[in-house]
């Protein structure tokens, strides 16, 4: 299961690259480009992510006026997510894309990618959202506390954002639209000072892309059909 998810971010990434978009930067995934283009504060404190998630959006995104109409798409999205998400994620715009983070910390155990079952129910809410979101992609990104060695943690989180990869593809998220990255410790959304905080950067986060057929309609319909 783990070798299909990963060799399809292959297919899925060369697919892109036909298309004339490159540098999407996944380290698990190669590269895409593109052309012309809480609890109590004294237990949890939120972090200032690090910008490798949102560089991720920017750097797929078109500009210019089918830029800003996949603004617009992905914009009315952000209701029904945030309904259906509200206590498990919080779902942000940024450039073209939508960032989904997850909240609760109680997805991984301390040093495995194995799911627990207590997450296995958000997930679901994730999978149907995701299911109401026609052609996007989704980038998975796992991701780990800041115990254990940089290496380790990177390997960790990818092996995390792959579970989850699958998780999704059985409860019907199709597979063509799923990537995923490990980000090790270096995007800490929460402090790392304490149990609660590391409990939650144990945690996948979702990045919500436009996909080719999309993004071919908006650019032939920006060049009036040509």
């Amino acid at each position: 299961m783990q070798k299909n998810i990963m060799s399809r971010t292959f297919v899925l990434a060369a697919s892109l690259f036909a298309l004339g978009y490159a540098n999407v930067s996944c380290k698990s995934t190669g590269s895409m480009s593109k052309t012309n283009m809480s609890n109590t504060s004294n237990q949890t404190t939120y972090m200032t992510p690090d910008h490798a998630e949102k560089a991720t959006i920017s750097t797929v995104s078109l500009g210019g006026e089918s830029g800003e109409e996949i603004k617009k798409i992905m914009a009315d999205f952000v209701p029904a997510l945030n309904e259906n998400l509200q206590n498990i994620a919080l779902v942000e715009t940024y450039d073209e894309g939508l960032l989904i983070t997850m909240n609760k910390g109680n997805i991984f155990d301390v040093n495995s990618s194995m799911i627990n079952e207590s997450a296995k129910e958000d997930l679901l809410r994730i999978a149907y959202s995701l299911n109401q979101m026609p052609n996007t992609f989704v980038l998975v990104g796992g991701h780990t506390d800041a115990t254990g060695s940089k290496a380790y943690n990177e390997k960790l989180s990818r092996q995390r954002a792959v579970q989850v990869a699958n998780f999704l593809k059985s409860s019907g998220v199709d597979e063509k639209r799923l990537l995923v990255d490990g980000f090790g410790e270096n995007v800490p959304k929460f402090s790392n000072k304490n149990f609660y905080g590391r409990n939650k950067n144990r945690r996948v986060d979702f990045i919500i892309v436009a996909d080719n057929f999309l993004r071919e309609n908006i650019i032939s319909t920006a060049n009036g059909g040509k």
